[in-house]
C-alpha cells in the first residue's frame, strides 16, 4: 500500500534511513516471494517512491543527477548484505540486483589488501579494462555508505582513497574531489547528529579531516557546500546552520560540484 506524503522531520538520522531501507527491502522481498520478476529498474522504482513519500533525499553531494536513485541502490546493497543478510537468504535475487556492487566490493577488497601494481592489474581485469571515473565514484560511494551506516569505520574509507591513488595515480584529481565531498558529508552528518554545534568545533573537524588526507589537493569544502548537504540531504533546519556555518547561500561555485 502506498504511503501518504510525509512532512520532513527536523533531521534525517541514520536510524531513519536504515528503517526506510528496510521498508524498501520488505516491499521488494514481498513482490519477489509472490512470484514477481524483480529487476534493478523495479527496485529503483520502489526505492524512489518510498523515499519521496517519506521526504528523504538519497545520500548525495550538491548535484542531483538523473541516475541518483539508481546510485542510491548502494544503500540497499549495504543494508541488505551487512544488516539483513539478504545475500544469504535470497542469493539469486541479490545477485540479480547487485552484480555491479558485488564486483565493486571485490575491487575495494583488492585495493585494500594488495600492493599497488598488483591491485591495479587485478582491478582492471575484474572490471573489464581501464577504470573510468564513474566506476571509481561508485566504488567510493559504496564504501562511504558502509561507513555512514556504521559497518566500517572512517579509517577504512580513508585507506581506500589512499590505496586508489597509489594504484591509479591518474585518478588523484577525482580522489581529491571525492575527499572534499567526504569532508563536507561528514561535517553535515555530525551537525545533524548534534556532534557539531558551533563554528569552532566545525572548523576543527574540517581541518582535522583535511589533515588526514593531506596527500591530496584542495580537500577543504567551503561552508556553503556543507550547508547544502546538511539542509537538503540531512534536513537540518537553516536557523541551526546559520549558527554553525559561515556565509550564506550564494549558489554553488563551478569548481565545487561533487560526486553524487
Amino acid at each position: 500500500m502506498a504511503r501518504a506524503p510525509a512532512r520532513r522531520q527536523r533531521g534525517v538520522s541514520v536510524k531513519r534511513r536504515l528503517s526506510l531501507a528496510m521498508d524498501v527491502w520488505e516491499e521488494i522481498l514481498s513482490e519477489y516471494e509472490q512470484g514477481s520478476s524483480i529487476d534493478r529498474g523495479r527496485a529503483v522504482a520502489i526505492l524512489k517512491r518510498l523515499y519521496e513519500a517519506e521526504g528523504v533525499e538519497p545520500l548525495r553531494g550538491a548535484s542531483t543527477p538523473p541516475d541518483l536513485y539508481e546510485k542510491e541502490l548502494a544503500t540497499l546493497y549495504v543494508v541488505g548484505k551487512h544488516g539483513m543478510g539478504v545475500d544469504k537468504s535470497h542469493p539469486e535475487l541479490f545477485d540479480r540486483l547487485f552484480s555491479d556492487e558485488v564486483r565493486y566490493e571485490e575491487a575495494i577488497r583488492i585495493l585494500l589488501t594488495s600492493p599497488p601494481e598488483e591491485a591495479r592489474m587485478r582491478v582492471e581485469a575484474l572490471l573489464g579494462g581501464k577504470l573510468d571515473d564513474n566506476t571509481v565514484a561508485r566504488m567510493l560511494r559504496l564504501k562511504l555508505t558502509e561507513m555512514y551506516f556504521g559497518f566500517v569505520d572512517e579509517e577504512s574509507f580513508e585507506r581506500l582513497l589512499r590505496a586508489l591513488v597509489e594504484a591509479f595515480p591518474e585518478k588523484k584529481k577525482l580522489a581529491s574531489k571525492y575527499a572534499r565531498f567526504y569532508i563536507a558529508f561528514r561535517i553535515a552528518d555530525a551537525i545533524q547528529k548534534g556532534e557539531v554545534r558551533d563554528r569552532i568545533t566545525k572548523e576543527a573537524m574540517k581541518q582535522a579531516l583535511a589533515l588526514r588526507l593531506n596527500y591530496l589537493e584542495k580537500t577543504l569544502p567551503d561552508d556553503d557546500y556543507i550547508r547544502k548537504i546538511a539542509g537538503e540531504v540531512f534536513s537540518v533546519p537553516q536557523h541551526l546552520l546559520k549558527m554553525i556555518l559561515s556565509g550564506g547561500r550564494r549558489g554553488d561555485k563551478k569548481g565545487d560540484r561533487r560526486p553524487s
